[in-house]
């Protein structure tokens, strides 16, 4: 039976116990629905089968064990899926910046078992054992939980030790072990954890490849007011303002309340509440010099070629990467191919991702001369 956790000094004395082993596992339960952030409702941690406790978060008030926990250099703790869960374990106890992490998704990624593999295909495959997944969409902040949420709680987190260790083994065997080793210094890397800009919130918005400067200088003002509003009200983005709400009234351009009105499913509560911020800020982009606009950077090549330069990176990132057993999703996804190709038009190309440390190794001069010479045959 895992051993329940909801009160300061039990938490305090646990983190201590846990900090005498050289790795301990991490799980969280979150809910995320109704908020702009995750709201944390369980914490998992064990070191193996025997030894599992389940934190409840709710009736914690001093996190800071858990914070020292998280940045011990001489304990590597084990997660499955880490930038899912470190980014809410940091937040919860104080802006802590992890080290020592062994994100056991991202170890399958070194090994031939690919980047999307589950947590339970790894325990199938490597373990020869397969757990139910009935829990999956639980209410994890009701109390008490139940005895069968307390049980799907437990057991992924006491396997994750076993897991590890067979995916260590096998990265090791591969010569992998050093570039995993440095592929995990990111989550101890502060700019890991740090938020977007809200100026630059509007690049990820769908549709607005097409809008003139002036226009997206407005989309700009519009999405870093919904991204603000967003975080201090800790409402997800949608509940203030949907993406193509934003981009009507982009075009729209009101001036005044009653305008705002002609905006598809605008919510007259919310218009009442945001309405005047709203006409501010599509103001403040109106009133932005047209130098100072954004605009989409253009490609100074054409879409045949594009494409070919694609294909042409796929295929070196693919045959480099299976050689040592990696998945090429993880060595370049399609969009930093792109990216890299921006980069050399551009002749900025040295200061991409692609171009240091271990990827940079993986790819070679073969891949760096590609770029180099703007893949000039």
């Amino acid at each position: 039976m895992s051993l329940w956790i909801d009160n300061d000094a039990d938490f305090a004395q646990l983190c201590r116990q846990a900090a005498q082993y050289s790795r301990i596992a991490l799980d969280t339960e979150f809910i995320w629905s109704s908020t702009f952030y995750p709201r944390l409702a369980l914490i998992q941690l064990s070191w193996d089968r025997e030894h599992c406790a389940l934190i409840d978060p709710l009736t914690i008030s001093d996190t800071t064990p858990l914070k020292a926990l998280l940045e011990n250099h001489n304990v590597r703790k084990i997660l499955h899926e880490a930038p899912s869960d470190l980014p809410i374990l940091r937040r919860w106890c104080g802006e802590a910046l992890p080290t020592a992490i062994f994100d056991t998704r991202l170890a399958a990624a070194f090994c031939g078992l690919g980047l999307g593999c589950s947590l339970n295909k790894l325990l199938t495959e490597l373990l020869q054992i397969t757990l139910a997944k009935s829990e999956t969409r639980s209410d994890w902040l009701q109390r008490p939980l139940s005895d069968r949420q307390l049980q799907y709680a437990a057991e992924d987190v006491m396997l994750l030790p076993e897991v590890a260790s067979h995916l260590q083994c096998r990265i090791k065997d591969l010569g992998n072990w050093d570039w995993f080793n440095e592929e995990m210094q990111m989550f101890s890397r502060p700019d890991f954890y740090q938020q977007e800009e809200p100026e630059n919130c509007w690049r990820r918005i769908g549709g607005s490849g097409n809008l003139a400067p002036r226009r997206l200088a407005i989309l700009r003002e519009l999405a870093a007011w919904r991204e603000t509003t967003a975080r201090q009200l800790d409402k997800p983005r949608p509940r203030i303002l949907k993406d193509d709400q934003l981009l009507a009234i982009t075009n729209l351009q009101p001036d005044e309340i009653s305008d705002l009105r002609k905006i598809p499913e605008f919510w007259p509560k919310n218009i009442h509440k945001y309405g005047e911020q709203i006409l501010e800020a599509v103001k403040r982009g109106q009133m932005v010099p047209l130098d100072e606009c954004p605009s989409i950077p253009e490609m100074n090549i054409s879409l045949q070629v594009y494409r070919k330069r694609v294909s042409r990176l796929q295929t070196l990132v693919k045959k480099r990467s299976e050689a040592r057993s990696i998945d090429p999703a993880l060595v370049a996804p399609r969009r930093e191919i792109s990216s890299i190709i921006q980069a050399a038009e551009n002749r900025t190309w040295q200061q991409h991702p692609l171009m240091h440390g271990w990827r940079k190794e993986l790819l070679g001069e073969t891949f760096e001369n590609l770029i180099k010479n703007n893949f000039r045959e």
